[in-house]
């Protein structure tokens, strides 16, 4: 079984959903001054929406789809969003990564049953 290419425009989806989700979040948390823990919560969850959101966009390998622009991701988040700091960027690229993986395997299974 041939596995289908990547596309590029999965790819750029990934990123761009990534840095929009992660950049609304941070900033909302950020206005409303509320502590740090509800920071690490956008961080986190952000990204695992945008993963998922890239899997059901691209319908097959969104794992990798999601891992590509999670990880393309990492650069901008660091200088623009989180001010240098690099920790928290690599969690959201990562993140990304495994909301797509996720949500790749789930869409197997349903595709099995069928």
């Amino acid at each position: 079984m041939v596995k289908p290419p990547l596309s590029w425009q999965g790819a750029l989806f990934a990123f761009a959903t990534n840095m929009l989700l992660v950049t609304v979040l941070t900033g909302l948390v950020q206005t409303m001054t509320l502590p740090i823990e509800f920071e690490t919560i956008a961080t986190l969850l952000g990204p695992l929406l945008a993963g998922s959101l890239t899997a059901l966009y691209v319908q097959q390998r969104g794992g990798m789809h999601a891992f590509l622009g999670g990880m393309l991701s990492v650069l901008p988040l660091t200088v623009f969003i989180f001010q240098g700091s690099w920790q928290p960027a690599v969690y959201a690229g990562a993140f990304c990564t495994i909301g797509g993986a996720l949500t790749e395997v789930v869409q197997r299974r349903v595709k099995k049953r069928d």
